[in-house]
């Protein structure tokens, strides 16, 4: 497993003991602003119609977050949450090529796009003042494609999309939170067209950061 994953892991755990210390629900909603780190499958086929190799298709993205939740059942122990989230995040890889002679060229520059609306159901365990949380939703949209910073990629469709997760928020006053996330998305084939490679099911990993505010 992962260092990062076992450490997020760690977080939550200790999330729900900390909140015990305050007996208040969570509040009402909550607004959330992470930065993102992306883990993506590198997927041969997709560099072979790109005419790359292998090790030119990014594997990592960089981005952000935004989502908004509210909580129309709260007890003491447990909550019930719906909301949803928007998603940004884009990578790009150029690998330097040692030519014949001595010298040194570049390859094409590949990038990765991915941008995620999803909606989500939540469970909350905690009080007002920290929380954890498991959470899925299942008919979300996104477009997560590879294209050639020399050919880039044109109408591009939404795919189907279903994500699962957890996550914690720690408030440090009445207002603003510390917030983590960990998140798979599982998208749907992506069929090629004129404009657009084809890529294969993939599921990849979002870790996140960031604040929550309610």
């Amino acid at each position: 497993m992962p260092r990062v994953i076992r450490w997020l892991l760690v977080c939550l755990a200790v999330a729900a003991p900390a909140a015990a210390q305050q007996k208040e629900p969570i509040g009402p909603f909550v607004v959330d602003l992470r930065g993102l780190y992306g883990r993506h499958k590198s997927e041969p086929s997709v560099a072979t119609d790109l005419g790359v190799e292998s090790s030119n298709l990014p594997t990592r993205s960089l981005g952000f977050v935004g989502g908004a939740h509210f909580y129309p059942l709260r007890s003491q122990k447990i909550s019930l949450g719906l909301g949803g989230n928007v998603v940004f995040a884009r990578g790009s890889r150029t690998l330097d090529i040692e030519n014949a002679d001595g010298t040194t060229s570049q390859s094409p520059t590949v990038r990765r796009h991915f941008t995620a609306i999803t909606p989500e159901v939540s469970l909350n365990f905690g009080h007002s003042n920290g929380w954890s949380y498991v959470s899925a939703g299942f008919f979300g949209q996104s477009k997560l494609y590879v294209d050639r910073e020399d050919a880039p990629a044109t109408d591009t469709p939404y795919r189907k999309t279903l994500h699962y997760g957890g996550g914690a928020r720690w408030f440090t006053n009445d207002h603003l939170a510390f917030s983590v996330d960990f998140r798979w998305y599982s998208v749907a084939e992506q069929l090629q067209t004129e404009t657009v490679t084809g890529q294969p099911r993939t599921t990849l990993l979002i870790l996140s950061g960031g604040v929550s505010f309610k």
